[in-house]
């Protein structure tokens, strides 16, 4: 199986659905009650809270591994028929959508899309290259499962790691870098 030439025409459909599903999360998710809002925010607040302390350095590091962890995650839990990766883009589009209408309440549409611009740049464009690998991977699964498929799955899951470290990982670390940068500079203002 010759995949090298074919990787932008094998996952562009894939990323169209991630992109698509993405999206309707995200508009779901500003559509959600204040109160529930209120309660997604203060998670977040939690989980933010605890890179609370990190010097410039540490948490870059800090979020780096966690965006790598959860996106090599994403990729090769595909092979489970792509649920975890339908499953990730459709909680992270809500959950971000649900704390864009938050942050748009209390400081306005504009500030708003400030707060989430580290995640909507590099984070998450990186989040659905990787669903959109997984779900791919976890279509092909399936036809082996069933017996339509004689490829190993060693290539495309070899496939998906070199798309994985050439497209993913250079928009995480620079995701890394912006919400570091982000963090720091709220931790100064605030």
């Amino acid at each position: 199986m010759h995949l090298e030439g074919m990787s932008g025409r094998i996952i562009k459909p894939y990323l169209v659905a991630m992109a698509l599903l993405f999206a309707v999360s995200f508009f779901s998710g500003t559509s959600v009650s204040t109160s529930f809002g209120r309660q997604m925010s203060e998670v977040f607040q939690e989980v933010v809270g605890g890179y609370q302390g990190l010097a410039g350095g540490a948490l870059f590091f800090n979020i780096l591994v966690t965006n790598v962890m959860a996106t090599i995650f994403v990729l090769v839990s595909g092979v489970i028929g792509g649920i975890v990766p339908v499953f990730a883009v459709g909680s992270n589009g809500f959950g971000l959508g649900v704390l864009f209408r938050q942050a748009a309440e209390t400081s306005g549409y504009s500030a708003a899309a400030l707060k989430i611009l580290p995640y909507g740049v590099f984070e998450i464009p990186a989040l659905l290259v990787a669903a959109s690998y997984g779900v791919w991977l976890g279509g092909i699964a399936v036809r082996k499962w069933r017996g339509k498929e004689d490829t190993l799955l060693r290539f495309p899951l070899e496939h998906a790691f070199r798309r994985y470290f050439a497209v993913v990982f250079p928009l995480l670390v620079l995701g890394a870098g912006a919400e570091t940068a982000f963090i720091l500079r709220a931790a100064i203002a605030g």
